[in-house]
């Protein structure tokens, strides 16, 4: 397949930052992709560029697209990063070669006539299955101005039809403007569209969650505690109760023991590779220890994750590593490893709805994609209700 017509422009994401989306056309079939940015971002993660910058380099990339045929996803992708020519794509940008790789992704699948999460379970010989929806319903951290240490609080219903996970979310999203109205006066909503809550003590985020959800059979908690975020000098200030490592682990297995949690994303620092080792081995066998920062969709990451039984569940974010190709090398190690999977978006999101479709084609275990009061956020669990019916439809 050769790339006829390619348009690059500039778009706002669901924080009003700037970002970037393509069309891109082969023999008069066009589609259009954008890609996402994050603010708690982890050391290995590939460079993105800004915006501008990235216009300024299309015309030259199209140049060198011109006349190439491209058979597969791998041949497109690997052009794109030899292009770069970097170890972290600052030449080109993460964000520029990915939104491009999501684009020509989009094509095949069109021209294949197929859906793009059959195209990418083909490309990942996995079998299409909806993920359970990991729902943040209350903003924290760097998510947040004025609300609690730890960066999300998730509500995760524990079957995986995401229209019944979308009418649970409703009710617990409701329940939850009651109970911090009642009790703050106010809502107010962080970069994801769940609510903030102005307490200093991480608990009472999963105790306001509890409440809200209670009447939800069958569901569980999450937290990504981002904890890289309030690191410092060997220690963690956790709202102002400044702890040692060892510390907050124990803090962690109290909330453990208290709350119905099924993974904790990030609960110490990137470099903290004595911690994560620690929790895994205390708490692996009841909860998902799930590594975000630690890992970046990074192949090189996750082998040294596994290599130090640093965790039993993964983040997977394609901007992270910048093409879709490296993505799913990412998710298939983690994978054989025997690994939860979390497909998941960013704080600054767009209207594309590629993750959904990626969670499904690699049979993840969750999908993460904020709170559905956010636009940005809803159109990928409306495209993992499409898909769902879709799945039902041809069985």
């Amino acid at each position: 397949m050769q790339v006829d017509n390619l348009h690059l422009k500039i778009i706002s994401d669901s924080r009003g930052k700037s970002t970037l989306e393509a069309e891109m056309e082969s023999e008069g079939i066009s589609v259009i992709s954008s890609v996402p940015s994050g603010k708690s971002t982890g050391k290995g993660e590939a460079l993105s560029i800004d915006p501008e910058k990235a216009l300024a380099k299309i015309d030259w990339i199209k140049s060198q697209l011109k006349g190439h045929e491209f058979a597969t996803l791998d041949q497109f992708d690997n052009l794109l990063i030899t292009l770069d020519g970097t170890p972290d794509k600052s030449r080109l940008g993460a964000n520029l070669i990915l939104v491009l790789s999501i684009a020509f992704t989009k094509l095949l699948a069109k021209k294949g006539n197929m859906e793009i999460y059959e195209l990418i379970a083909k490309l990942s010989d996995s079998v299409p299955v909806a993920p359970r929806c990991f729902f943040n319903v209350i903003n924290g951290g760097l998510h947040s101005k004025n609300s609690l240490p730890f960066q999300e609080y998730i509500f995760v219903p524990e079957n995986n039809s995401p229209k019944k996970n979308l009418e649970e979310v409703m009710v617990v999203i409701k329940n939850l403007e009651d109970i911090i109205t009642k009790k703050y006066g106010n809502l107010r909503q962080g970069d994801e569209g769940g609510y903030e809550v102005p307490e200093n003590d991480p608990k009472i985020g999963l105790e306001i969650l509890s409440e809200a959800s209670s009447a939800i059979g069958g569901s569980r908690l999450a937290m990504d505690v981002a904890a890289s975020t309030f690191y410092q000098d060997g220690k963690y200030d956790v709202g102002g109760k400044i702890m040692s490592s060892d510390e907050l682990l124990s803090y962690y297995q109290l909330l453990t023991q208290n709350y119905k949690l099924l993974s904790i994303e990030d609960p110490f620092a990137e470099d903290n590779w004595e911690g994560f080792t620690k929790i895994t081995k205390e708490l692996g066998e009841k909860i998902w220890i799930i590594g975000d920062d630690l890992t970046t969709t990074n192949v090189k990451s996750i082998k040294r994750a596994y290599e130090k039984n640093a965790i039993n569940g993964v983040i997977i974010k394609p901007n992270q590593i910048g093409s879709v190709s490296e993505t799913l090398q990412a998710v298939n190690l983690a994978k054989n490893y025997g690994w939860k999977i979390i497909v998941s978006h960013r704080s600054g999101e767009t209207m594309d709805t590629f993750i959904a479709d990626l969670a499904v084609g690699v049979s993840a275990d969750g999908l993460k994609s904020g709170c559905p009061l956010q636009k940005e956020r809803l159109v990928k669990y409306q495209r993992l209700e499409e898909i769902e019916s879709r799945i039902k439809n041809n069985e």
